[in-house]
């Protein structure tokens, strides 16, 4: 049983203000005695994981480095403590829920699987109100190399499923058959494989639980790569059937997917979804920042080189990542290796003179960054890695050709009695670049879900995000001056996620970026007429079903609001944010408030105030 003692923090009524025409929509950093992050850029995994892992009614975060660690920050009523670190080492998605069904919530982190070489099962960690149990790995699951793992009650009875994939190198029938698989617990308490899902190809390993019918059987989005999204609805039991067909025709070819989230942008009840896009990290990139004097280069694979870039002074090399097993830099005709103090999975940054690196090496027969002085201030580097290799070069004077990625244009897709409509263009929705993820959520309070983007970006520049608010239902505009702007080079977008950490009523925004930091930006919503419900969920009120999956319907007037509990941008993990949050716009009540649990048990809400909490279930 999930303890409902709810803090209030700050939340209080928002009554006696005029509706103001155009309300702003603003954010500002959190500073770091809000949330202590760490000072350094690193690569990231997916969005941040919400779960009130301590069970007093406040969102905890979990955040991955990949390749470093797992880090837990409790949530201290409106701040974070410092970071505990939960595991250490390859570590990919992760999901949160009580699969046991003791009591105590968990933690299932799905580790890396070495490139393919080290296939490996999810391991568990219990959370007995701050103290962390390490519990079993999963030696009963089919060993991957680790993308997703989300818990999900699929056959509606109350117990969760885990629902886990990875793609295949090392084993050869995950190649061709896909590693989509669903688990279901055994009388003994194992997780046994249940089903099988639809395959695309070996990249398509992002996904996305969802209801695309309004038949309250989960279905699941299965994207990621150049092939075809696939689209596997639920039906009795652990049935599924393959749908991408009928559901998405023609958007099923819409490839390079990043993140697909649920939005019902019309208030209409049916579940609306909107596709960021970006390739996978397999091709040579630079940029430039003319302004700032900024040369930027990502590479991977493929050699990279850049045979005359001219410096004004010394080389200022900034936010240089290596990944394993790729660390070494060398320097000038004898390949001096450049020696660093801090730890390899971060950013380096240093400075070499023309003295220090002059020259070029005649051989250049071994995997590494290459880095050389030819004099008259140019400058030679050579990228020749199979990991990523990235980073930034200050002074540059004289601007050499770039290799920007292609666009790929963001899709609104509007459901139309269970199939999909790319009504993009229509929306106002036109977004020419990458995008990699993207948070939903009603910033004004307005009674419209509104779209927060995370761009891939310029890593040669600062990048201000995209915000696009939701005109009514009839239409998206972008939102100009936000104040979400990532200020650190070298890095590229990667996903974010939508909460009230402080309670004070807007949701606020966390996200990360790819070889960069995460960033939580508080919202600086004014006092307005826009009123919101706050529904804090609990175990079913029988206790047989957990809140994960629980929908909340609110009605007012024509309006349908539709929240649950583990909706979520991530595409490789499963949060377990509790607390749902309606913007309502200005309304004085609601009509009628219901939370249905996953195994059909109901409870109507009694809502007699607004801009507050209310409880639901056990």
């Amino acid at each position: 049983m999930i303890a409902k003692s709810l803090s209030l923090l700050c939340l209080a009524p928002f009554v006696g203000f005029e509706l103001m025409a155009d309300d702003a929509i603003s954010f500002l950093e959190a500073s770091n005695e809000i949330i202590p992050l760490e000072d350094r850029s690193r690569r990231k995994w997916d969005t941040p994981i919400l779960a009130d892992l301590d069970q007093d009614g406040l969102m905890d975060i979990i955040l991955t480095d990949h390749s470093y660690r797992v880090n837990l920050h409790w949530n201290l009523g409106g701040r974070f403590s410092e970071a505990v670190v939960v595991e250490a080492g390859d570590i990919h998605g992760a999901t949160a829920g009580d699969y046991d069904r003791d009591g105590k919530l968990d933690l299932v982190i799905y580790p890396g699987g070495g490139n393919g070489s080290n296939p490996r099962q999810p391991k568990v960690f219990h959370f007995d109100g701050r103290q962390i149990e390490e519990g079993k790995t999963f030696d009963t699951m089919v060993p991957t190399r680790g993308r997703v793992v989300k818990l999900v009650d699929f056959n509606q009875d109350g117990q969760l499923e885990l629902l886990a994939n990875g793609f295949g190198q090392a084993k050869t029938d995950q190649i061709q058959k896909g590693a989509n698989f669903v688990y279901a617990l055994n009388e003994v308490g194992e997780f046994q494989l249940a089903a099988r899902l639809t395959h695309s190809d070996r990249l398509t390993y992002r996904m996305l639980v969802t209801d695309t019918n309004n038949d309250r059987e989960f279905d699941v989005v299965i994207y990621g790569g150049r092939g075809p999204v696939a689209l596997a609805h639920g039906g009795v039991g652990l049935a599924f059937s393959a749908a991408s067909d009928e559901t998405l025709g023609d958007l099923k070819a819409l490839s390079d997917a990043s993140a697909i989230v649920e939005i019902d942008f019309d208030n209409d009840g049916d579940l609306d979804l909107f596709v960021t896009r970006s390739e996978h990290p397999f091709h040579n990139h630079s940029y430039l920042d003319e302004e700032c004097g900024c040369f930027a280069f990502f590479s991977r694979f493929n050699p990279l080189e850049i045979e005359e870039l001219k410096i004004e002074g010394d080389m200022v090399f900034e936010n240089l990542q290596m990944a394993f097993p790729h660390f070494d830099v060398l320097v000038g005709e004898e390949k001096r290796l450049l020696e660093f103090e801090v730890d390899r999975h971060g950013h380096k940054d240093f400075r070499l003179t023309p003295e220090e690196a002059a020259g070029w090496p005649e051989e250049r027969d071994r995997k590494a960054l290459y880095i050389g002085y030819l004099g008259e201030q140019n400058w030679r580097i050579l990228s020749d890695t199979n990991s990523p290799t990235s980073g930034v070069i200050r002074n540059v004077i004289s601007m050499p050709d770039t290799l920007p990625p292609e666009p790929m244009p963001a899709a609104l897709l509007e459901n139309r009695d269970g199939t999909f409509v790319d009504v993009s263009e229509a929306m106002g929705i036109s977004i020419a670049e990458q995008t990699t993820g993207c948070a939903v959520g009603d910033f004004d309070n307005d009674g419209w879900s509104d779209l927060f983007i995370v761009r891939y970006g310029n890593s040669a520049s600062t990048n201000e995000q995209l915000l696009y608010r939701n005109n009514g239902g009839k239409g998206f505009e972008r939102v100009e001056s936000h104040g979400i702007v990532s200020q650190e080079l070298g890095a590229t977008g990667m996903a974010a996620e939508a909460f009230d950490y402080d309670m004070d009523g807007d949701l606020d925004i966390m996200y990360s970026n790819e070889r960069g930091r995460w960033h939580l930006f508080t919202n600086e919503l004014e006092p307005s007429g826009n009123r919101f419900l706050k529904v804090s969920v609990g175990d079913s009120p029988s206790g047989a079903a957990t809140a994960l999956g629980a929908e909340l319907e609110v009605r007012v007037g024509d309006k349908i609001y539709k929240r649950r509990v583990g909706q979520t941008s991530s595409s490789y993990g499963q949060p377990l944010n509790t607390v749902l949050h309606v913007g309502l716009g200005a309304v004085e009540s609601v009509d009628a408030a219901t939370v249905r649990w996953t195994n059909g048990e109901t409870q109507t809400l009694k809502v007699e105030s607004l801009d507050v909490v209310v409880n639901a279930g056990e």
